[in-house]
């Protein structure tokens, strides 16, 4: 197989399946259409699915001529809740939402991998599993997978590997590390019932907004006075909802937050700390509050050693070796790529997006950022390559 041929011969065609997914991005768990499409194009290259009962997302299986290892790739496919504004012609006509993350790109690679390995399969000692994750963003899709059986049905997977844009890096390039790559991460809410009443009266009440100014402040003191300064975490209030008018009191303020952390260790003691503080600042403002769990806990990243290697291996082979970078510090951004690695070992790498181009250089979930499409021949190079190094037969 020549690996640059076939991906060129495939590149007018992955383009416009990106720039069609593009165009019709879907919020997690509302991914009909792009499940649709993605069975289309899999029944087309006539790889096989598997029905395992998700709602979106999907599992197919491409079988070698021999009995081998199974390697998984997973890539996400949902999008999020933002206005595009980035200019492009096959901008999104969903209003509201947009691929500000790149999953339109996941999703082609992916499709992309398939269809090239797929038409070689003759010459594969084993098998390749093509997972297409829902819901990623909510940090619920990976497990909705795992209990569908994708990663303990036969063949099981022996290894999982899998790519994410990175607007930081140019395009042509990744970024990989060994050990550590994306933070975990815990959702909650924190709920402060107080006394409502009228404005012009607080004496009669207990005042749930200023006990939340309190808890707020309070909170900060969880990352710098509890965490380990060389255990990094971040600790984030997203929203306050309180009130109804200008002069009442109400009864509650809710707020939700994130807590982001890199060592199981630092999550137990940041959330016991969060709960300490939230029931006894509110106890003392004659309050009372409760910190809630929201969603599902997503572990940290953590890329096997030798995983690493292979990829390392594969990218050097296929894009060569001055365009591999180190990325020196791990992300403190989470992806539910992580939930996998509980049953076998994988690892995932940074696909560079970036060019000369500012907005190619926008952050992730930016309503202006462009991807360089590039980088979808990169993706598809390594990790075809990857798949080649470990599975194809001997002459």
């Amino acid at each position: 197989m020549n690996l640059w041929n076939e991906i060129e011969k495939n590149r007018k065609q992955m383009y416009q399946d990106r720039r069609y997914l593009h165009r019709h991005p879907e919020l997690s768990h509302k991914e009909e259409r792009t499940t649709k499409f993605i069975r289309q194009r899999l029944d087309e290259y006539g790889i096989e699915i598997e029905e395992c009962g998700l709602k979106t997302g999907v599992s197919a299986i491409i079988r070698g001529a021999e009995k081998g290892k199974t390697i998984a790739i997973r890539q996400d496919i949902d999008a999020l809740p933002v206005f595009e504004e980035s200019g492009l012609e096959f901008v999104s006509v969903c209003e509201g939402v947009s691929h500000a993350c790149g999953h339109d790109l996941h999703t082609a690679i992916l499709l992309y991998c398939g269809k090239i390995l797929q038409e070689h399969k003759e010459q594969l000692r084993g098998n390749v599993r093509l997972l297409f994750q829902p819901a990623e963003e909510t940090g619920t899709g990976a497990w909705e997978m795992i209990q569908a059986g994708c990663m303990t049905n036969e063949p099981k997977p022996d290894y999982i590997v899998g790519v994410h844009t990175h607007p930081d890096t140019p395009a042509g390039k990744i970024r990989i590390r060994k050990g550590i790559f994306n933070a975990g991460s815990d959702s909650f809410k924190i709920r402060i019932e107080g006394k409502g009443g009228h404005g012009a009266y607080p004496h009669r009440c207990v005042d749930p907004i200023v006990t939340a100014a309190y808890v707020v402040t309070q909170l900060q003191t969880v990352i710098s006075r509890t965490n380990s300064a060389v255990k990094p975490a971040v600790l984030s209030i997203g929203t306050i909802h309180g009130g109804t008018a200008a002069n009442v009191i109400p009864n509650e303020v809710i707020m939700t937050g994130n807590l982001r952390f890199f060592y199981p260790e630092s999550r137990a003691k940041n959330l016991e700390a969060m709960d300490r503080i939230v029931k006894n600042v509110c106890e003392a403002m004659g309050a009372k509050g409760v910190v809630e769990q929201e969603g599902i806990s997503v572990p940290p990243l953590i890329n096997d050693d030798r995983v690493v290697e292979d990829l390392l291996r594969a990218a050097s082979q296929s894009i060569g070796e001055e365009n591999i970078l180190d990325l020196a510090l791990p992300s403190p951004g989470f992806d539910d790529f992580s939930c996998y690695l509980e049953d076998c070992p994988g690892a995932q790498f940074f696909i560079g997006t970036a060019n000369e181009e500012e907005k190619s250089r926008l952050g992730l979930h930016n309503s202006k950022v462009i991807f360089d499409e590039r980088a979808m021949d990169t993706g598809v190079a390594v990790l075809v390559q990857y798949v080649w190094n470990l599975l194809k037969k001997g002459d």
